[in-house]
């Protein structure tokens, strides 16, 4: 019955120690939570900063095939209204050609521009990640000291009770140990 007392009491501060952990836990989660939703941020804005800087070189491109398109139906015009199919489909041809390589050459362009932006944005993104590593990383080392310490403190509340159990353990086995003496030399007198 005491060994039950004494267990009950152990498991009543392992209770304790769970319901003292609880709120670090929750702090922990709630701070990497933050943590986690101003990456998101961060790097949202990034991306939103790389398409801002772009936007206006694919403006620009579309811009250029829009009038080039437009000179292309003026040079067209004379042939269709001249009912020259033969001239209009050489026309046509060439300059969707001439077109063709412009585009090419205005893309290749656009990608050239592109590259410092893109290299800035993984630049960007890549401090954004390191910041938070470096914000998350003593969070979780944080938490692994507070339960520690804890820990360590229930730990230090149940010494007393672990010496109490140790010596009424011992004292019942010692009590065990002689009741089965006394059985065992009872048995042999009786079978001799």
């Amino acid at each position: 019955m005491k060994v039950l007392v004494s267990a009950d009491t152990v498991n009543q501060y392992i209770v304790s120690l769970r319901t003292q952990a609880a709120p670090l836990t929750q702090d922990f989660v709630t701070r990497f939570t933050q943590e986690a939703e101003q990456l998101k941020a961060r790097l949202e804005n990034d991306l939103t900063a790389l398409g801002s800087n772009i936007r206006p070189y694919g403006e620009q491109l579309v811009a250029k095939l829009q009038n080039q398109v437009e000179e292309l139906k003026k040079e067209a015009a004379p042939y269709a209204e001249a009912v020259d199919p033969e001239a209009l489909k050489a026309l046509l041809l060439q300059k969707s050609q001439e077109l063709k390589g412009q585009l090419e050459t205005s893309v290749t362009q656009l990608q050239a521009q592109m590259v410092p932006y893109t290299d800035e944005v993984r630049e960007k993104m890549e401090q954004s990640l390191e910041e938070f590593q470096r914000n998350v990383i003593p969070l979780a080392q944080s938490f692994e000291t507070q339960v520690a310490q804890k820990t360590q403190e229930i730990q230090q509340s149940l010494v007393p009770y672990r010496e109490e159990l140790r010596a009424k353990l011992d004292a019942s086995t010692q009590d065990l140990q002689a009741q089965l003496t006394a059985l065992w030399e009872s048995f042999t007198q009786k079978t001799q």
